[in-house]
């Protein structure tokens, strides 16, 4: 996904001393510095491997506990895909030393449209191929935690076979992946389709790469 402004202020002290995890207190704000409640953001360590999640209440926030001696990867999940994360530093403290809990911040641009990666269908077809299943899943999780949030389906198709075909497929992509959704647990007044065919290309229908690259599923916002 294309980086998005991701803006991440922390201060871990290790002078301050309290416990022995490193407790943060986050914030999850927009640019305007208001708080986005139900924002799912991971912490990955980057020696261990493991995953930590936060889901931020109505305020924006959550608190959560990292163990020390490791790098954190941040990933902020947003409509089914993730804004590129950073990485910061727990330290391990000196012996005898705890951490006191420390703030930090999480800035960035909710996004109002977003190509979903992986969504794949059988050529010249709107069946569903298996690997669409994780993206969609996510999807599925966003909206469920969102649930003031309505979207727009929109299928794009490349520029092979005729422009009616096109568009009627594109159409039916759409809704194929609508009926996901619902079944999944996603209320169909919340989700609009629209197909577009061949008519958006984002790229020139000029080689294979570039034909893949224009079949595509996009989510917008709508509210």
């Amino acid at each position: 996904m294309k980086k998005l402004l991701l803006f991440i202020a922390v201060s871990i002290n290790l002078t301050c001393l309290a416990q022995q995890q490193a407790s943060l207190h986050v914030t999850v704000m927009n640019k305007q510095r208001r708080g986005i409640a139900n924002d799912k953001i991971t912490f990955i360590g980057q020696k261990s491997g493991k995953h930590f999640e936060g889901i931020t209440d109505v305020r924006g926030q959550f608190l959560i506990q990292l163990p020390p001696g490791d790098f954190y990867a941040i990933k902020v999940e947003v409509i089914g895909d993730e804004i590129d994360y950073q990485t910061f530093e727990v330290p391990a403290p000196p012996p005898g030393a705890v951490f006191k809990t420390v703030e930090m911040e999480i800035v960035y641009e909710i996004p109002t449209k977003v190509t979903l990666k992986n969504v794949l269908f059988s050529s010249g077809s709107h069946a569903l191929k298996a690997t669409s299943y994780e993206t969609l899943d996510k999807l599925v999780d966003y909206l469920l935690r969102k649930k003031e949030i309505r979207i727009r389906l929109e299928g794009h198709t490349d520029s092979d076979g005729d422009e009616v075909s096109n568009l009627k497929l594109s159409e039916e992509r759409a809704e194929e992946i609508k009926k996901y959704l619902v079944k999944k647990g996603i209320a169909a007044d919340r989700i609009e389709t629209k197909g577009f065919g061949e008519t958006k290309p984002v790229v020139e229908n000029s080689s294979s790469e570039n034909k893949a690259i224009n079949r595509r599923t996009e989510v917008h916002l709508l509210n």
